[in-house]
């Protein structure tokens, strides 16, 4: 249903900002992790220095702000100045899209353990970011490890939804499941690709009944998605839970959801199996009437194996007729004379079993069987006894061909003891009446 690469998980990050995250909520835990400094202050120099790096960064001009701001760096000697100017340092990387560089800058300014909380846990969540994007995973999960147990305030749900990605690249997936209900648990109304990743882990860990749950959430955010219905169904039939597929498959259909010659296959077989041939036959002729599905031998066949269960021999006749016409094998015209019998019409089965021996089937003793009935039928004793004679050659008719050759022995015989009986009445009245006539 769906894979766990690195390009996935980055992809379930939607509205994860890759820099200045900004902090979803401002209430503090019961107690700091960690006593840090206050925050330091920057001289008026540095601070017109960075205004006008700042500048640069508005007009784009991204290489000479990295000039500059560099060049402030090797210039300056306090270290909360330093930390803020690699911080700035690292947006011009990032504004370059130089993920490596923002890291290393990002990093120069933790290393100096100048920042105060709050500034520093945001850069914590920040690197982590840039190392998740950089395909840098495990050092990415370590950074965000660190911030989740030194955060201060609350930590806001996309870190969450961060670093269950992260456990997910890592095929930790079921440390990532916790984090991204917390995500949930944080927000009024899921994103619709948290739910997604949490979809993902559940089937990843094989928790299918819970797969089911998530997408009737999502089919409940977004009714419109085709995916998450038919996904919602292939997950019901996978735990047995027939009748709800069938009824999700349902709605999907009538909404016009099942644009693929599968999916509307997939719902004539859940009404098969849940024995409603009527239902089944009424999808696949749509799905013809629509073009959907094409009149081709194995969907004429299917059509036609759910009208005869449906008991609706006529429609099964005529659709099975095109159907075998196309088919290199026997075995439709097999299920044809099944239903001649069935309908006592004998010629027609005769014909038809005919044709499928000659074609070739699997079951060739049965066939023969039930075209010895019906020659039978049709008066024709000669040719029954030849057809079950030949039945008796296979394992699957050998008894029932052999019943009904004893049968078939019996009234021949009970005929010819009548018809014995009869020329001895016939012989003792012409005697009777020879004396008479003397007389």
């Amino acid at each position: 249903m769906m894979g766990l690469n690195r390009s996935t998980w980055a992809a379930l990050l939607i509205g994860v900002a890759v820099w200045c995250a900004p902090m979803a909520s401002t209430f503090a835990q019961d107690s700091p992790k960690k006593e840090r400094k206050a925050a330091g202050t920057l001289s008026e120099t540095t601070y017109r220095q960075l205004e006008r790096i700042h500048d640069l960064i508005g007009k784009n001009k991204n290489a000479e702000a990295l000039e500059k701001a560099t060049a402030l760096k090797d210039r300056i000697r306090g270290d909360y100045e330093k930390a803020v100017v690699m911080q700035t340092i690292a947006f011009i990387y990032i504004g370059q899209n130089n993920y490596k560089g923002a890291i290393a800058s990002f990093e120069e300014a933790l290393k100096l353990d100048a920042l105060p909380q709050q500034p520093y846990e945001q850069m914590l969540y920040n690197v982590a970011q840039l190392y998740f994007q950089d395909g840098q995973t495990d050092k990415a999960i370590q950074r965000m490890e660190q911030y989740f147990s030194e955060a201060t305030i609350d930590p806001p749900a996309d870190a969450h939804i961060l670093l269950a990605s992260a456990y997910a690249d890592r095929k930790r997936f079921g440390d990532a499941l916790p984090q991204v209900d917390k995500a949930i648990a944080k927000s009024k109304t899921p994103k619709e690709s948290w739910l997604q990743l949490k979809l993902a882990l559940h089937y990843e860990l094989k928790q299918y009944p819970q797969c089911a749950e998530v997408l009737l959430k999502l089919v409940s955010l977004v009714p419109d998605k085709q995916d998450y219905w038919k996904q919602l169904a292939s997950i019901l039939f996978e735990i047995k839970r027939d009748k709800e597929s069938l009824a999700v498959l349902a709605l999907a259909e009538r909404q016009g959801f099942l644009e693929k010659d599968s999916e509307i296959r997939n719902l004539a077989n859940i009404y098969l199996l849940l024995e409603i041939p009527y239902k089944a036959a009424a999808v696949l002729q749509s799905g013809l009437d629509s073009k959907i599905l094409k009149a081709d031998e194995k969907t004429l066949s299917l059509l036609g194996d759910a009208w005869t269960m449906a008991r609706e021999y006529g429609q099964a006749e005529k659709v099975l007729l095109q159907a075998a016409s196309l088919s290199e094998s026997g075995e439709i015209y097999y299920r044809l004379g099944q239903i001649y019998v069935e309908d006592e019409r004998w010629k027609e089965a005769l014909s038809a079993l005919s044709k499928a021996r000659a074609k070739g089937i699997k079951k060739m003793g049965d066939a023969a069987y039930l075209q010895g009935i019906a020659a039978f039928q049709s008066g024709n004793s000669k040719l029954a006894v030849d057809l079950l004679r030949n039945a008796q050659q296979y394992d699957e008719s050998r008894s029932a061909a052999g019943q009904w050759l004893n049968h078939i022995a019996q009234l021949e015989e009970m005929e010819a003891q009548k018809a014995s009986a009869a020329a001895e009445a016939t012989t003792e009245g012409d005697e009777a009446a020879e004396p008479a006539a003397s007389n």
